[in-house]
């Protein structure tokens, strides 16, 4: 687990909950699964997920709708007022976990205090001791802060504060999500993928992409797409996962970032179908050029729209 993540208790007999069983005859292991994976992701959320987003949170778990919104429904487990749901247990945990970290401090600030009483009344023992009690102040100063140093750090250990994977030379120039961390455009998630470096190139790596230049150009080729194609998304995490499926599935096409096709965003209105004539798969806004015509996609079924690339 990286030393730079949150983590929260899991009881050991928590299987034999008579609601997670119930979880378990009615949706099997993966709902219990996806189950889990909610709860850190309330946890990621600082407590709270949106209803609205049910369809993402099935996209970004590899699940459906459906699992998600009986998951929050039917058994208990999860309490909602129409427009957020959320876990009693851990908002209570997390509760729990903020005043024990507000203790360390205060804690640590009055350790912090004392010592530095200690260092005044070493300090003023020097006046009348200067050339042997000086050096000793100092010394003991200096011992004080390396000790006060690892009492921090180590009641620290228990609650780590999650870093954004973002490497880039001024932050503050970066979209900053609201509070449930969604982001207000497709442009503003595009300038933040295209700043992690770090996933940038763990996601080269995963696809197989040789060249790293390209990556971004991917990304890039994503957002059109989705412009193209009606897409959505408020979340990073939600566009990075839509964003690598998009891009294996075009890799296992055939494609490459400077022969893949991707929708263009119509400007004419209405969904009109393009007057010219296409090359073969191209796309513009919901239609493609197969056969040698125009198509609307939206009558296409989910075969039809993995097999061209689509989802």
């Amino acid at each position: 687990m990286s030393k730079e993540s949150y983590y929260f208790s899991h009881d050991y007999g928590s299987r034999n909950d008579p609601k997670l069983v119930k979880v378990l005859m009615k949706l099997g292991q993966a709902g219990k699964g996806v189950y889990w994976d909610l709860i850190e992701m309330l946890y990621e959320q600082g407590g709270y997920l949106m209803l609205s987003d049910c369809d993402s949170y099935a996209f970004a778990l590899r699940t459906d709708e459906e699992c998600i919104t009986r998951l929050i429904n039917e058994f208990g487990l999860f309490e909602n007022d129409g427009e957020r749901f959320w876990s009693s247990s851990v908002l209570s945990r997390m509760d729990r976990r903020d005043v024990k970290s507000q203790k360390a401090k205060e804690s640590a600030l009055k350790r912090w205090n004392k010592a530095d009483s200690n260092a005044n009344a070493s300090r003023n023992n020097a006046n009348a001791l200067q050339t042997q009690s000086e050096p000793n102040a100092i010394k003991e100063k200096k011992g004080k802060e390396r000790k006060e140093k690892e009492i921090i750090e180590e009641e620290d250990k228990e609650e780590k504060i999650a870093v954004p994977d973002i490497n880039h030379s001024d932050d503050s120039i970066l979209p900053k999500p609201n509070a449930w961390g969604m982001y207000s455009s497709m442009g503003d998630l595009e300038k933040v993928l295209l700043s992690h470096s770090e996933w940038q190139a763990a996601l080269g790596k995963s696809l197989g992409i040789q060249n790293p230049d390209d990556v971004p150009k991917w990304i890039s080729k994503f957002f059109i797409f989705c412009a193209g194609s009606g897409k959505n998304h408020e979340k990073d995490s939600d566009a990075k996962s839509h964003c690598q499926s998009w891009i294996r599935r075009q890799i296992e096409l055939g494609k490459t970032v400077e022969t893949s096709t991707v929708a263009i965003p119509q400007t004419s209105g209405a969904g009109d179908k393009p007057s010219h004539d296409g090359t073969e798969r191209e796309l513009v806004g919901k239609w493609i050029w197969l056969n040698n015509g125009w198509r609307d996609t939206t009558t296409f079924t989910e075969h039809q729209k993995r097999k061209y690339g689509l989802k």
